[in-house]
């Protein structure tokens, strides 16, 4: 299979460009789920591709002016067509269409529409209770982010851990959704966001047996960090979005100023030395340095027990014109992706169905015949029994390190 046809690279693609949806697929549009609640039904879908690979594609019009893919509706199948600038099919190959989940229809008892409090992406159900970015806010967001906060964005509206109790349960009754995922844009406090998403952890955690992943930025006490793990939280990402430091303070001015790309690095190592091998990742935004850049960054990431997840940025008009990701470029990225995290011996079986980033077990095809072992384990992770067993020695390696964790929870005097 060439790059270029292969999944991996067509979630990179997708990403960047985005589809324009045939007629065919607004007729039939049921079966299409929003990866963005329902006023955004036309902004972008999630599908997945071959090989169970999961992507969130941009619809909007005015983002995919020029993609040369097409959704279409034939019969009771959803394919996906790429043609060349002169019009010739180069690609057609069938897709599944995910379902939007019933509960966007829904309210919460407050009156707030759920998807406002969640939204689902591939197995997870994000969620950011704050829904505003600190570096938005401060005026030096990341130039290609297309999440952001309004600038009247206020922390007190924040949503009532209640009101995201009821729409976790909402989605963990239909099935829409097997994880949950914590997003706080905060930066400038002494924990980093996780006093902030601490209630939410701690109620998820007392009422549903799931996992729990959280994405904040790194705390200026590394005692946060073992108070994080300790709090109940399963798997942790401080984003660093570029290894670079001259493309991070280019692209990512709030991440240089604030924080720096030196304390991202040290919190990240401090991470995977306290929650289990292959809960830490970060992503690097694929396109945005040098190749050789990024795969630097994959191998120091690695080297750290840290998981490298690979994304595009999705709104190129904000950095400026650039051509379009080249195969024979990213392929060498994504081998080094699976190979660095295999090399390792990483556990890759944490990280999985996001639409939105390449993990390294959807790498594995450009690393050649040998991630045969890694296909085994993506396959006991799709099943519920493995499932259960992850949570279950989630919390028996959560009771080994009690004391030792609870020791620097005690310390920060917090």
């Amino acid at each position: 299979m060439r790059p270029a046809t292969h999944p991996a690279y067509l979630k990179l693609e997708l990403a960047e460009r985005g589809l324009v949806l045939d007629p065919s697929v607004r007729i039939h549009s049921a079966p299409f789920r929003s990866s963005t609640g329902a006023d955004a039904v036309a902004r972008s879908l999630d599908l997945v591709l071959p090989q169970g690979v999961w992507v969130s594609a941009p619809v909007e019009e005015r983002a995919t002016a020029g993609s040369p893919f097409r959704l279409l509706v034939d019969g009771d199948r959803v394919v996906l067509v790429r043609r060349d600038p002169d019009g010739v099919e180069t690609l057609r190959v069938e897709v599944r269409a995910v379902p939007q989940p019933r509960f966007y229809e829904r309210h919460t008892t407050r009156g707030t529409p759920m998807w406002r409090v969640a939204a689902v992406h591939g197995s997870h159900l994000l969620i950011n209770p704050a829904g505003a970015c600190g570096f938005s806010l401060r005026g030096t967001p990341c130039r290609f982010c297309v999440e952001g906060a309004p600038a009247t964005a206020e922390r007190d509206a924040a949503a009532p851990v209640e009101e995201v109790l009821e729409v976790v349960r909402a989605a963990f009754d239909e099935g829409a959704a097997e994880f949950v995922y914590f997003n706080s844009g905060f930066f400038d406090a002494e924990d980093g966001g996780m006093g902030f998403l601490a209630p939410y952890v701690e109620a998820v955690r007392r009422h549903f047996d799931t996992l729990i992943a959280t994405q904040v930025h790194p705390p200026r006490d590394n005692r946060w960090i073992d108070r994080t793990y300790a709090m109940g939280v399963d798997a942790l990402s401080y984003n660093l979005e570029m290894f670079d430091e001259d493309a991070l303070k280019r692209h990512c001015v709030g991440r240089a100023r604030y924080i720096g790309r030196e304390r991202y690095l040290e919190a990240l190592a401090r991470a995977a030395e306290v929650f289990p091998s292959g809960t830490v990742w970060t992503d690097l935004v694929v396109g945005l340095e040098p190749p050789q850049s990024t795969m630097r960054g994959i191998d120091a990431l690695a080297a750290m027990a840290v998981v490298p997840v690979v994304s595009v940025f999705r709104t190129p008009e904000a950095v400026g014109p650039r051509a379009s990701l080249d195969g024979a470029e990213v392929a060498p990225v994504l081998a080094r992706l699976y190979r660095a995290v295999k090399e390792r011996r990483i556990n890759m079986g944490w990280m999985r169905d996001l639409s939105l980033g390449i993990t390294p077990l959807e790498a594995r095809h450009f690393a050649g015949d040998g991630a045969r072992l890694a296909v085994a384990v993506q396959r006991l992770t799709r099943f519920r029994l493995g499932a259960l067993a992850a949570r279950s020695l989630a919390r028996f390696r959560r009771r080994l390190r009690v004391r030792t964790v609870g020791e620097s929870f005690d310390a920060s005097h917090v």
